[in-house]
């Protein structure tokens, strides 16, 4: 899969290009809003995993230009119910940040007849 993975922090970064790279799939990482909008805008991605506060943008407003087809994931250092409620209404799966990065590979695995699909099935309105 063609992974797209946007965190201004490059640690953070670092390590989910490394792990989700190790698993086999193609990735990308950019440290802005900016990089990952020209990025969506010209190139094709299975997958967009983004932060949802990258500086003085939300990482949401990326989630909702990605095309339909895109599986998207917002990640967020902040426990806070709307955040994970607007994520949702994007289409977007939200998981407190730093998880697993072994556990965000895995939703990126097939799924199987036990596991919803985490494919956007509409656009954002």
């Amino acid at each position: 899969m063609r992974v797209l993975v946007v965190d201004d922090s490059p640690a953070y970064l670092a390590a989910c290009v490394a792990v989700l790279t190790d698993d086999g799939h193609e990735v990308v990482g950019v440290g802005s809003f900016e990089e990952g909008r020209r990025l969506l805008a010209h190139d094709r991605f299975d997958v967009l995993i983004a932060d949802v506060r990258l500086g003085a943008y939300n990482g949401l407003h990326l989630i909702a230009l990605a095309p339909p087809t895109t599986l998207t994931i917002a990640i967020s250092a902040f426990v806070d119910g709307v955040l994970r409620r607007d994520a949702e209404q994007v289409g977007a799966r939200f998981i407190l940040k730093p998880p697993n990065i072994a556990a965000v590979s895995a939703l990126l695995r097939p799924p199987s007849a036990s596991v919803p699909s985490l494919t956007r099935t509409s656009a954002p309105a």
